[in-house]
């Protein structure tokens, strides 16, 4: 078998200004592209969950574009570890390239990747490519990590003036490993098509945003979160596109302020990050609870919400 090189989608899901990718076809050989639908996360969801039926629908188009540059992308269904115990024995590879993770459980479920394939003598290369800046780009003067927002806004917006960042579509090498799969159906994952459309992201009307973004009732967001959190628009491409916008930028800012929270405080996952909240006293009536639900609380904006 040839030696190739495979790039393993996340949170990247598109080729433009794709940093791992872009590193791994820039390599000695030839690609190929790997999607895991991880069972340790997709177990959890309903069957018509609406974010697995955009994943699959933007996976089909990587797919279709890949083959028109003679590659396929392969799809699996599993747990990760388990999957590439497997993969080395189907190809022979050389490398694997992704893009960076920090979310706690992608931590560990990448660093017991990269022991496994270490064992086997296969580099593991991972890029920077969900966020402007992360880990310890952003830190305090003592090189503690911040816990405020406005202080870390202030750095992270100094540090982008000193290394003003650039979005260059440059065109993918045709370096794909010449395979082909067969992309599997939803029904064949275990899903069916939700009903609930994820909308395209606009950013047309932003010189209206500071205005009426906070006035529920109008459509007045971006709609850039889930195209963020999936990745199929690249964060540079934003900055570079919003420049100017200082309201839009400082919600960029605190997406990158959350995400370096999570990576140097994972415990906030499952506890409060400011320790006195421990100690709050909930209160947990079911019948209020069901009014929740309802939309019958008596408070009109949280009732419009929840109807």
């Amino acid at each position: 078998m040839q030696k190739i090189s495979v790039f393993w989608f996340r949170r990247d899901l598109r080729l433009e200004d794709n940093r791992g990718l872009q590193e791994a076809l820039r390599g000695p050989f030839p690609v190929l592209p790997i999607f895991i639908f991880d069972e340790n996360i997709i177990a959890e969801l309903e069957a018509d969950d609406p974010r697995i039926t955009f994943i699959h629908r933007t996976l089909l188009s990587l797919s279709r574009a890949i083959k028109e540059s003679s590659g396929g992308l392969l799809c699996q269904k599993g747990i990760p570890l388990e999957v590439w115990k497997t993969l080395p024995e189907q190809f022979n590879i050389a490398e694997v390239y992704a893009n960076e993770d920090y979310e706690p459980y992608a931590l560990e479920r990448d660093r017991e990747i990269e022991s496994l394939l270490a064992s086997r003598g296969i580099p593991f290369h991972l890029f920077k490519d969900q966020v402007i800046f992360a880990k310890n780009d952003v830190l305090k003067n003592d090189n503690t990590p911040y816990t405020v927002f406005t202080p870390y806004k202030n750095k992270w917006i100094s540090k982008l003036q000193e290394n003003p960042i650039g979005f260059v579509k440059v065109p993918l090498p045709d370096h794909f490993a010449g395979l082909s799969f067969p992309f599997p159906s939803l029904e064949e994952l275990g899903f069916k098509r939700s009903v609930i459309k994820v909308p395209e992201y606009d950013l047309d009307n932003l010189d209206n945003y500071q205005k009426i973004r906070d006035y529920p009732a109008l459509d007045g967001t971006s709609h850039l979160s889930v195209h963020l959190r999936f990745g199929t628009v690249s964060i540079r491409r934003i900055v570079s596109q919003i420049a100017g916008n200082e309201v839009f930028l400082n919600e960029l800012i605190w997406r990158e302020f959350f995400m370096q929270v999570l990576y140097h405080y994972p415990e906030v996952v499952g506890s409060n990050f400011r320790k006195k909240f421990d100690a709050l006293d909930w209160i947990n009536d079911p019948q209020d609870f069901e009014k929740w639900q309802q939309g019958q609380t008596g408070f009109p904006l949280v009732d419009a919400g929840m109807r």
